[in-house]
């Protein structure tokens, strides 16, 4: 009787064993499952075969120095015509990194070549920052691979999604039918939460824009963004066409308007 115990309560014990890691595996598969169909929801110029791309960025100098042609007509009209002559172009290579080259133009004082300095330098950091931000929902995926190391959590209805990636943390917030909410990242050097907006296309949903704030470790790193993206069809893939850009940096506010044109593509 005893012997027919113990090994009734063995068998018992096995199968309980079984059972839990049946739920482990099928939880495991569940998981899996969400973030391969929240990979295949957005679009990726990546899958759709692109390897980079290149385009000439025109900024509304208009508008950007409209406030200067109020209070000083002819001066302004002076350096958007100058400024007009300034060609800029982006690059942007398969990891979504972009790269921003321009023209010299020539300038006819000390001043003039500071102010003109500084707006290389202001074009750079602001274009290679947004594709920062663009790049991984547009050009591979805003989710980690599903076999990858991460945790993903049900929690009031909305999917919680958390990972490593490098040295930051990031947590994204969807809904069940995978639209993200908000995504924040948490590094040793600043802090972020990106509110995105998309829209529908047949191959995905695309970024149709974004609310952001960037904390660094000084209040003069501190950065709100609303942003604005149209798009125009290359070759068959999905380009930035028009950008609005505008927030506050350090306190200070701005506001920016850039157009894409001339495009070229190359397919992997």
């Amino acid at each position: 009787m005893k012997r027919f115990m113990l090994r009734a309560l063995s068998v018992w014990t096995t199968s309980l064993c079984l059972l839990f890691l049946a739920g482990v595996n099928a939880a495991a598969a569940d998981k899996k499952d969400v973030i391969n169909q929240a990979r295949n929801a957005y679009y990726s110029l990546r899958a759709q075969g692109l390897s980079e791309f290149q385009c000439d960025m025109t900024p509304n100098w208009d508008a950007l120095l409209a406030d200067a042609k109020k209070e000083n007509p002819k001066a302004a009209e002076e350096a958007i015509s100058m400024l007009r002559q300034v060609q800029f172009t982006v690059s942007v290579g398969s990891t979504g990194s972009a790269k921003v080259t321009h023209n010299t133009v020539a300038a006819g004082n000390d001043q003039m070549a500071a102010g003109l300095k500084q707006i290389y330098s202001g074009m750079e950091q602001m274009t290679t920052g947004f594709f920062d931000t663009w790049s991984p929902f547009m050009i591979a995926s805003p989710f980690p691979a599903a076999e990858g190391d991460y945790e993903l959590t049900d929690q009031g209805g909305v999917w919680n999604l958390s990972y490593q990636d490098g040295t930051a943390r990031v947590l994204t917030t969807m809904t069940k039918n995978l639209v993200i909410r908000e995504t924040k990242v948490n590094s040793p050097q600043f802090t972020s939460s990106i509110r995105p907006q998309f829209k529908s296309n047949s191959q995905g949903l695309l970024l149709a824009g974004y609310d952001a704030d960037y904390f660094g470790q000084s209040p003069s790193e501190t950065t709100h963004l609303q942003v604005g993206i149209s798009y125009q069809t290359v070759n068959g893939f999905q380009l930035p066409q028009k950008l609005n850009l505008a927030g506050s940096y350090g306190g200070t506010s701005f506001q920016v308007e850039v157009a894409f044109s001339g495009c070229r593509t190359s397919p992997r």
